[in-house]
């Protein structure tokens, strides 16, 4: 049975922080569960969100005024190169998991905050790998009727930062991942590296939401932007210009609006440095925006969501 709470404090649970009461709030741990919730919802009339980890969002100070489902489904099954889990489980988990198990293809994850299921609808990528690198089906729960759909991997649709599950608002509830076997030790390696690098360059001293904008695909600069920023094309996993380097380069570096600001140790993370509100947050999100548009031509898209604004 399905425990629906009233005005429940939203910010813990984000990494930002930040963000207003939702008007209900319940948690789901099995797909019938979630299915329970969906009809309640659709029955009292309430919009929903999902919540995953908490991470890549920005929930506006008024809150959300529907119900929230907070996704606890963490199930994790390994047989041979396949994991199959839940969208609930952290990634961190599901990278431990991987490691333990002698599986290679999911280093590059290590250190990504968030759930299965966000890292799957956003296509999260590092270090050159992605989602969809390692995906074999996604199940997903239509929200208006309760049903059930498997995914292949090109059925999820797939493109940078993105999936079909930022389209069609099914709601994933389960990954079969599929891995190579590696050496434990190599692999293990590789994890340390990739959370050590995340540590000295990342801002993790302050809550984030982590990057704000997508990197700039090379081949979508203005002409003289692609002149200006050539020296930092990268290969991740296309040629991209990184966000951070507009940022940085458009002088805004430590720029803050209220307690929000632009982290001068990665200007791609807006950092709450004390008791920041999502409205100071979403004021520098526009600010660097408008900024580096003037300068550059270059129109710089979140990559987080936002929600109850």
């Amino acid at each position: 049975m399905v425990k629906i709470e009233e005005n429940i404090a939203l910010a813990p649970y984000t990494t930002f922080k930040v963000g207003g009461p939702a008007k209900h709030f319940c948690r789901v741990s099995d797909v019938s569960e979630l299915r329970e919730a969906l009809k309640m919802a659709r029955e009292s009339g309430w919009a929903i969100f999902i919540l995953g980890g908490g991470s890549n969002l920005i929930i506006g100070d008024r809150g959300f005024k529907g119900l929230v489902i907070k996704i606890e489904l963490r199930d994790i099954q390994v047989t041979d190169g396949t994991i199959i889990c839940g969208a609930g489980v952290p990634l961190g988990a599901l990278v431990n998991t991987a490691a333990q198990s002698g599986l290679s293809g999911l280093e590059w994850a290590a250190g990504i905050p968030g759930t299965v299921g966000g890292a799957v609808r956003g296509n999260a990528g590092a270090f050159g790998g992605e989602t969809k690198d390692i995906i074999d089906q996604v199940i997903s729960i239509n929200p208006a009727t309760g049903n059930e759909t498997k995914h292949d991997n090109k059925q999820c649709g797939f493109e940078y930062r993105g999936s079909i599950f930022k389209k069609n608002d099914e709601i994933i509830v389960e990954a079969r991942i599929k891995l190579k076997k590696g050496v434990k030790s190599k692999i293990s390696q590789e994890i340390h590296d990739h959370i050590n690098y995340r540590t000295q360059r990342h801002p993790h001293e302050y809550p984030s939401a982590g990057s704000v904008f997508k990197n700039v695909p090379a081949d979508e600069l203005p002409d003289k932007a692609r002149l200006d920023f050539a020296d930092v094309i990268k290969t991740d996993p296309f040629p991209v210009v990184p966000a951070a380097a507009i940022i940085a380069r458009a002088g805004l570096a430590g720029y803050k609006i209220g307690s929000a600001q632009v982290s001068s140790k990665h200007t791609n993370y807006i950092v709450n440095v004390d008791h920041a509100t999502a409205g100071d947050i979403i004021k520098l999100i526009k600010h660097i925006q408008k900024i580096v548009k003037q300068k550059y031509n270059i129109a710089l898209i979140p990559e987080q969501q936002i929600i109850g604004v």
